[in-house]
C-alpha cells in the first residue's frame, strides 16, 4: 500500500489550493506561492503533502472536511511524528517540514508559532545547525584533492581486474574534481557531455545553466590543471569502455558499470563509502563544498572572499549576480592553485 495519497485522489480544497500555489502570475493574477520553486522541490513537496494527507484519511477521516491550515494542529502533527517514529530524525523533519512550507505559503497570516517551534526541535533532533553533526568530516580539500588523484591513478593501475580498475578511476576522478570544483550533488551528476561539459584540445569547461544551479545564477569554470588530465582519461577511455559493456549511449557524464546514468543516490553512497575506506571519515557530496569553505576560510580572509564564487553562492546583492558569474572562472583556478601550494607547503 501507498504511503501516499496521489494529487488526483486529494480532497478537492486541497487541489485547489496547490493550484493556487504553483500558478505563474498572470495579467490580474499574483503569483503563487510555490510557483518560483524548481519542478523538482514543488514535486518533494507534493510527496510529503501527500504523505500528510494519506496518513489522515486512515486515522483521522473527519479532519480532511477542515480547511488544509486547520488541519495541521499542534497535537495532530505529533500524532503524525509519533507514527513516523520508525524513520530517521531527518526524514521526519524533511516531512514536517514540507507539509509547514505548503501550509505557510496558503495561509501566511495564520499564527505558525507552535509548529514552527515543533519543526525548531526536529531540527535539533536531525542536527541540522549542529556543528558537531559535521564534526571530523571536514577535511582538508587539498587532503580529499590527494586521495582522488591518488586513487585514479596509481591506486587504480594497481588493481589487476580491469572493471575495477575503470571503475577506481572513475571513482578517484569525481572525487578529485570535487575537491577542486566542489558542486551540488544535482549539477554534479546532471552533467552531459557537449552540453554543461565541453571537451576541446586545450582544456575542459564546465558551464551549468541556470536549472543546474540552486541560485539560478550560471556557473562556468574551466578544469583546474591538476584534475584535467585524469577527467580527460576518464572521458576519452575509461567512459567509452564502460558504456560497451552494456551497450548503452547517452551524452551523461558520469556512469556504471554497464555504461548505466548514475543517479544522486547512487554517487552520493558511492563517493561517500569511498572516502570512507581511503580517510577513515565517509564525505557525501555536500561534504566537499563544506571543506572548500573551510579550506578558504582558514587561509585567509583574502581566500575567504573566494566562497561565493566557488560555491555559486549568491551571496551578494543582486547587482553583482553577474559579476559572481564573470569571477567562477578565475576564482576556480585561483582555489585550486591554493590546494596546490599548501600540499607543496606541507613536503
Amino acid at each position: 500500500m501507498s504511503l501516499v495519497l496521489p494529487r488526483t485522489d486529494w480532497p478537492r480544497t486541497d487541489r485547489t489550493m496547490w493550484e493556487r500555489l504553483i500558478r505563474e502570475a498572470g495579467p490580474l493574477d499574483d503569483r503563487g506561492g510555490l510557483a518560483h520553486l524548481r519542478q523538482s522541490s514543488r514535486d518533494i513537496l507534493e510527496t510529503h503533502y501527500g504523505r500528510w494527507l494519506k496518513w489522515l484519511s486512515l486515522v483521522d477521516p473527519e479532519a480532511l472536511s477542515l480547511p488544509p491550515a486547520e488541519r495541521a494542529t499542534l497535537p495532530r502533527l505529533q500524532s503524525w511524528l509519533e507514527a513516523l517514529a520508525h524513520t530517521k530524525p531527518m526524514s521526519r523533519l524533511m516531512f514536517v517540514d514540507g507539509v509547514l512550507r505548503v501550509l505557510r505559503a496558503a495561509a501566511p497570516d495564520r499564527d505558525w508559532a507552535l509548529q514552527l517551534r515543533l519543526r525548531a526541535g526536529l531540527k535539533r533532533d536531525a542536527g541540522r545547525g549542529d556543528r558537531a553533526r559535521k564534526s571530523g568530516r571536514v577535511l582538508s580539500s587539498a587532503v580529499l584533492l590527494e586521495v582522488g588523484l591518488a586513487l585514479a591513478k596509481s591506486d587504480a593501475t594497481a588493481v589487476s581486474n580491469r572493471l575495477k580498475q575503470m571503475l577506481a578511476q572513475r571513482d578517484g576522478c569525481m572525487i578529485a574534481l570535487l575537491a577542486v570544483l566542489p558542486m551540488r550533488c544535482r549539477a554534479f551528476c546532471g552533467m552531459r557531455l557537449g552540453q554543461s561539459i565541453q571537451v576541446s584540445a586545450g582544456d575542459i569547461n564546465i558551464a551549468l545553466s541556470e536549472d543546474m544551479t540552486k541560485t539560478g545564477v550560471p556557473w562556468e569554470t574551466s578544469v583546474p590543471p591538476q584534475v584535467a588530465p585524469v577527467l580527460r582519461h576518464y572521458i576519452e577511455n575509461v567512459r567509452p569502455a564502460l558504456l560497451a559493456r552494456g551497450n548503452m549511449a547517452h551524452d551523461f557524464l558520469w556512469v556504471g558499470k554497464k555504461g548505466e546514468i548514475l543517479d544522486q543516490n547512487h554517487v552520493g553512497s558511492r563517493i561517500g563509502d569511498v572516502t570512507l575506506r581511503l580517510t577513515g571519515v565517509r564525505i557525501p557530496p555536500h561534504l566537499f563544498r563544506d571543506a572548500a569553505a573551510t579550506t578558504l576560510a582558514r587561509l585567509s580572509p583574502q581566500s575567504a572572499r573566494l566562497i561565493p564564487p566557488v560555491l555559486a553562492h549568491s551571496g551578494f546583492q543582486t547587482a553583482e549576480r553577474h559579476y559572481i558569474q564573470a569571477q567562477t572562472i578565475e576564482a576556480g583556478r585561483d582555489y585550486a592553485a591554493l590546494i596546490s601550494q599548501m600540499k607543496k607547503e606541507k613536503r
